[in-house]
């Protein structure tokens, strides 16, 4: 593979293999394995490390991808015969955008063998770099992050104004930020964010209270990145935020697993993890079962689309008859899961969006559902 010239292998003798070389059951062990026996375009899974934080508002994070994996080869194997391989890190380049060229011709090139990536950061703005391996397709982001990356007049790009430039790209279907805690974030900001890209944000409150409603973020996405600060301190000391709200740490695992399960997610990036302040390794380890649970989620994803599987799917009609409309809504006789159908701007063609039942519900109250309507506008937009 062209991709093999921008990487540095891993060296497993340095990431404590003596806690799990002789452990067989072990993810470390499984990895070492195939890092000798399987291709890398083989792989149905990569990890990739990018210790870039040269753009990072907070620099330390670039030492991260190693100290996660010292932590992830120690946890148990997900299942035997996995075809997960270590990719090891990414070259970095004379400067910051330069490995954001890197990142997205190896990420892009390894999406084309039908891989899915786990990245390993390194500060966010990467994030840059694994959307822009979408260039010639369209994609969906969703950003684990406390507030959304975005500063409508910043020029200078970084850690926390990536999105300025993600926006920019016209292959962008949807971004969504979830996890939010609104008093970090300017409503002029989030005007603008809406302004900018029709963008979503999804409150901690409501996620905590509408669990179920991030899966559909998730099975609509194409890439997912998860910022350890939108975890409270508490759970995750190794960051510049240090907020004592935010996610839990066996809530951060949910979402992961959630992404893994993801029938489209291509791309999971884990940034801005600060190892000069972590305590005991807590951080370190936590990624690495957040990760893991990304991994879980993949080995137990099940493909679905309504078009597909009529023979295992219930079709509903709900009547708007204030404004005569007549809703359909898909639900999934295997694994409950719930799409809408949404007609573009000539009615000749549909899409089936993922939803969740509570959209459902809310039609049957006679309310058209918040995600009808923005799909239904972002269908319908001229292009950029």
């Amino acid at each position: 593979m062209d991709a093999e010239a921008y990487m540095q292998p891993v060296d497993f003798d340095t990431l404590n293999p003596e806690l799990w070389r002789h452990n067989k059951y072990s993810l470390g062990f499984l990895l070492e394995k195939n890092a000798q026996k399987l291709p890398v375009e083989k792989a149905k899974l990569v990890i990739i490390g990018i210790g870039e934080d040269r753009n990072a508002v907070c620099s330390g994070s670039g030492a991260a991808p190693d100290l996660i994996r010292k932590e992830l080869y120690r946890l148990n194997r997900v299942v035997p015969r996995l075809r997960i391989r270590d990719f090891g890190n990414i070259r970095l380049g004379n400067s910051a955008t330069d490995t954001y060229f890197a990142v997205k011709d190896v990420c892009a090139e390894l999406r084309e063998a039908g891989t899915v990536i786990v990245a390993l950061g390194g500060s966010q703005d990467l994030t840059v770099g694994l959307c822009r391996a979408f260039d010639n397709s369209p994609f969906s982001l969703v950003c684990i992050d406390p507030k959304p990356d975005f500063r409508k007049d910043d020029k200078k790009l970084n850690s926390e104004n990536y999105l300025n430039l993600v926006f920019r790209q016209p292959n962008l279907v949807n971004q969504a930020t979830l996890g939010c805690q609104n008093y970090f974030s300017d409503i002029v900001e989030l005007d603008a964010l809406q302004k900018a890209a029709d963008a979503e944000v999804c409150r901690l409150g409501f996620l905590r209270d509408h669990w179920r409603d991030i899966e559909p973020y998730m099975r609509e996405a194409r890439i997912v990145s998860f910022d350890i600060n939108a975890l409270r301190l508490h759970d995750a000391p190794a960051q510049d935020f240090a907020s004592p709200n935010g996610l839990h740490g066996e809530e951060a695992c949910g979402i992961a697993r959630y992404a893994g399960l993801g029938d489209n997610v291509r791309i999971a990036g884990f940034f801005n993890l600060l190892p000069q302040n972590d305590v005991n390794g807590v951080s370190c380890k936590l990624m690495a079962q957040t990760v893991w649970h990304f991994i879980e989620g993949f080995v137990n994803r099940k493909p679905e689309f309504p078009e597909n599987n009529r023979q295992n799917i219930q079709e509903y009609i709900v009547d708007q008859n204030d404004i005569g409309l007549k809703l359909a809504f898909y639900n999934s006789l295997l694994t409950n899961r719930w799409w809408m159908k949404i007609y573009d701007a000539q009615n000749d063609v549909t899409h089936a969006v993922a939803c969740s039942e509570s959209d459902y519900r809310q039609a049957l109250q006679s309310d058209i559902p918040d995600r009808w309507l923005r799909y239904t506008r972002k269908l319908n937009r001229p292009q950029k």
